[in-house]
């Protein structure tokens, strides 16, 4: 009978876009879920890898001043100069050179001089 075949049909139709729709929700919902973990997990890593820089270039800033302000104290007690304006312009390794040299030079023209 040609409505039996015609309803038989349409079943099976309707169990494919069912079928088809389940697999595009799935789909679509797993993106979605994985979209919001990855979003997630990149935050997590990113809070962290930004903390771990911003600690590091903050020992390295401390360090640096500490050592501008223990050299302009020495200077300022050696040779009665405030050099602090000068001294920040100085790289941290010129800052060791020149803790390296107040020891030995004798007069603020030739610490300069060696710097």
């Amino acid at each position: 009978d040609d409505e039996g075949l015609w309803s038989l049909a349409m079943s099976r139709q309707m169990a494919e876009w069912r079928e088809k729709n389940n697999l595009l929700d799935s789909y679509d919902e797993g993106k979605k879920k994985g979209l919001e973990e990855g979003t997630k997990l990149g935050l997590e890593k990113g809070t962290k890898l930004g903390l771990e820089q911003g600690t590091k270039l903050g020992l390295e800033e401390g360090n640096r001043l500490g050592t501008l302000n223990l050299l302009s104290m020495q200077i300022k007690q050696k040779f009665a100069i405030d050099a602090k304006e000068w001294l920040s312009t100085l790289s941290l390794s010129q800052l060791y050179e020149l803790s390296n040299q107040l020891l030995t030079c004798n007069t603020w023209e030739e610490l300069q001089h060696h710097i």
